[in-house]
């Protein structure tokens, strides 16, 4: 009983740790930027002619966005770890049907990009 004392409040902590998963990333579907303003994210990716994310983290490490393409659009959701945002994606109002998209960070907003 102890023990549950000392963790629960960690666990709590944890949990509002706030996250900036604004910066470039490399995905199974090519490459991602995302910018971080609060709990809401935006970006823009490349693949399937390009087009744009917008979202927002909830429950501290828990990403749920909204893709817009051309002739498409549909949910997603990512789980937000370090370097990292595995997740799913999908059609209409579906957010995991179209199947995995996993994003690896390869840059962060700040760093200076290379022409």
């Amino acid at each position: 009983m102890m023990a549950l004392l000392f963790v629960a409040p960690l666990a709590a902590a944890d949990s509002h740790t706030q996250i900036d998963v604004t910066g470039r990333y490399h995905s199974n579907w090519d490459d991602v930027r995302l910018v971080q303003n609060g709990d809401r994210v935006s970006g823009t990716y490349v693949c399937c002619g390009g087009g744009t994310i917008e979202g927002r983290i909830i429950e501290g490490r828990t990403l749920r966005y909204r893709w817009t393409q051309p002739g498409g659009q549909g949910l997603g959701i990512w789980d937000v770890a370090a370097n990292r945002l595995d997740g799913t994606w999908g059609s209409g109002k579906n957010d995991h049907d179209g199947g995995r998209w996993d994003l690896t960070r390869v840059q962060t907003q700040s760093a200076s990009i290379a022409k």
